[in-house]
């Protein structure tokens, strides 16, 4: 049995398309990628919050103070209007922001009362709702002046102007850690890539072990060595776990490699400058955020994996020995891929925790416990109970693939 599964994992470590879609790219090339879409995304909202704004205002002489608001604030620029064709000034990007103040408008301060101006605009992507988000922190710091001038016309208190505005006010005592708020978003995204590692590195070695045997006609040259059928079942077995799990491990330890780096670089300058910095005590968030991330808990997200991964392996090499040609497994591979994360996506519902009856559904399970050892919340116990069932269903479909691999009408299907 270690003869044939020494034998297959050094096929599968010469096939360089194993190499590249198993290794390179969740270990090299992924992780560059997402930091360049980081850095570019970052870079694209510091353009639009840096960006210069043209806006144009119509009888502003009505509203003494609104005007001059704009013109001290940074970024903005005043345009005067060649024409009163608002739609095709702001469609021709000669103005980004038209204020218009009809005639009879006041200062409501002076007049008592709510008045109502008009914008226009074009706003259709996220760079406009990121422009019109400082216009709109303009005209707020504008309302703001007006009320509290309200205030003092009705003698009122700056206490008795805050009540008007917001009656009540939630002061926000959140006791969640930062581990637990950062864990909620991000240990989700990390079962996510986990498992789709862990189903994408069984599926090409399943196809090579299976079908490939089939194609290559080395299928039969192993079934008459001295082996029985279950033996050679358990090395192709080991062969894709090995590589999966692999895959899975090097990529995590990877990106824990990768975060550091990044956030290394990416540490606010301010922070550099500390000196408590140069002792890790403040840092990247990313890097912070690791920090607090046990060993022991890093190490049962990987053990988490080992009978996950071996229900994918199972389930692949089964379709793959069923397959009569390689074009044939690959189609049973897409359901198998998208079957296997429809749980994964459950995880993501809002609500969803681990407890007893979750630790018991296959894959999501995992992605839920995965998200509570990042999060620092998880209950140990139902790590166990998680693991059992796991454990069980994995060596059911073992089970059910050596007894699937010994039937002739299966093996020489065609």
């Amino acid at each position: 049995m270690w003869l044939v599964y020494k034998k297959e994992l050094l096929e599968i470590l010469r096939d360089k398309k194993t190499l590249i879609f198993s290794i390179l790219l969740p270990t090299l090339i992924f992780p560059v990628l997402f930091f360049a879409i980081g850095k570019f995304t970052a870079s694209k909202t510091e353009e639009a919050e840096n960006k210069e704004i043209k806006v144009a205002f119509v009888n502003s002489v009505m509203l003494p103070g609104f005007e001059d608001l704009f013109t001290r604030e940074k970024g903005f620029i005043n345009v005067e209007l060649e024409s009163d064709d608002y739609k095709t000034a702001i469609m021709d990007k000669k103005v980004d922001y038209i204020f218009e103040v009809p005639d009879g408008v006041s200062l409501p301060a002076e007049s008592r009362k709510q008045e109502v101006l008009k914008v226009y605009s074009k706003e259709s992507t996220r760079l406009d709702n990121i422009l019109g988000k400082r216009v709109d922190d303009v005209v707020d710091a504008f309302n703001n002046t007006q009320r509290m001038e309200l205030g003092r016309n009705f003698n009122l208190t700056t206490d008795n102007v805050k009540a008007f505005n917001k009656p009540i006010l939630i002061e926000e005592n959140n006791f969640a850690s930062q581990r637990e708020k950062t864990g909620e978003f991000a240990g989700p995204l990390l079962a996510y890539l986990l498992i789709a590692l862990a189903v994408s590195g069984a599926m090409y070695p399943a196809l090579e072990l299976g079908v490939g045997e089939k194609e290559r006609g080395t299928l039969e040259t192993l079934l008459l060595t001295p082996m029985s059928k279950g033996q050679i079942v358990m090395a192709k077995f080991g062969v894709i776990f090995t590589a999966s799990f692999f895959t899975v491990v090097v990529t995590l330890l990877s990106y824990l490699f990768w975060v550091w780096i990044f956030s290394f670089f990416a540490m606010d300058s301010s922070v550099a400058a500390d000196p408590d910095s140069l002792t890790g005590k403040q840092s990247g968030g990313g890097l912070d955020f690791l920090s607090n991330i046990s060993s022991l808990d890093l190490l049962l997200v990987a053990v988490l994996l080992v009978p996950l991964t071996s229900i994918f392996a199972s389930i692949m090499l089964s379709a793959s020995i069923y397959a009569k040609n390689m074009k044939e497994a690959q189609a049973y591979m897409s359901p198998i891929f998208m079957i296997g994360f429809m749980p994964v996506i459950v995880a993501f519902v809002p609500g969803m925790e681990l407890n007893v009856k979750t630790a018991m559904i296959p894959v999501t399970n995992v992605a839920l416990a995965m998200k509570d050892l990042i999060k620092g919340t998880v209950d140990y116990g139902l790590i166990t109970i998680l693991l059992i069932s796991t454990a069980v269903l994995a060596g059911g479909l073992l089970y059910w693939t050596t007894v699937f691999f010994k039937k002739e009408k299966v093996l020489f299907r065609s």
